[in-house]
């Protein structure tokens, strides 16, 4: 018999959202600089950890990053740092269809490790979840059990009723060790399939039969 959920909680970056870096490498152009600087100096820091877990907002967090910049290369930079703040990365079309397929049997919720801008990108995007957790609001970021238990309270649902899917093995394991049903993303197709196996009926989204899964996805 195929475990019991009573609802979902997704990782945003690989599954929903991509991120290719065109804005940061435009920037990079406009200032002269080093191509990987801005990734460096941005996500490198200390102070992106601070952001992450809410003791930074996102913008502050910003202005410390072109402070830095602004201090070692010069105070043209930035002028030039617009393309990487505006740069939200990019929606995956499957996943965000798969999205409001699930959201009709089952509420939904997205759990990330990031700064607060989390609920304004997701906006921008137009990717709606039933419940939001950055990682910035909850004080806590993943693998800490306490960032999934926090977001399995504030759904209303034990961790035993939810299931999880992450890109990154490590956060699979920590949900796992909370008593999540928790899975390894891989493709939308794999996890609709996953997602059939656990009782949802996802004919709707595939429009025929669900293709099986490869051994190699099955972790």
């Amino acid at each position: 018999m195929p475990a019991r959920i009573d609802g979902l909680l997704f990782d945003m970056n690989g599954l929903f959202r991509h991120w290719h870096n065109a804005g940061a490498r435009k920037s990079e152009r406009l200032a002269d600089l080093p191509e990987g600087t801005i990734a460096r100096y941005a996500y490198g820091h200390p102070s992106y950890r601070l952001a992450r877990v809410g003791v930074l907002t996102d913008q502050q967090w910003a202005d410390d990053v072109t402070d830095r910049l602004a201090a070692d290369f010069g105070p043209h930079v930035r002028d030039a740092l617009g393309p990487w703040r505006t740069d939200r990365g990019e929606a995956e079309p499957q996943m965000v269809s798969l999205l409001a397929e699930i959201r009709h049997h089952l509420p939904v919720g997205v759990l990330s490790n990031c700064t607060d801008a989390l609920r304004a990108d997701l906006q921008h995007h137009g990717i709606t979840f039933d419940h939001v957790f950055p990682s910035a609001e909850l004080g806590v970021d993943k693998p800490s059990p306490h960032a999934f238990r926090s977001a399995a309270d504030s759904m209303g649902i034990p961790t035993h009723a939810l299931a999880y899917f992450d890109d990154e093995p490590t956060f699979v394991h920590a949900a796992q060790s909370v008593g999540m049903h928790a899975y390894r993303f891989t493709t939308a197709a794999d996890c609709a399939a996953r997602l059939k196996e656990l009782g949802l009926p996802m004919a709707s989204w595939f429009g025929t039969e669900v293709p099986g899964r490869t051994a190699e996805n099955s972790g």
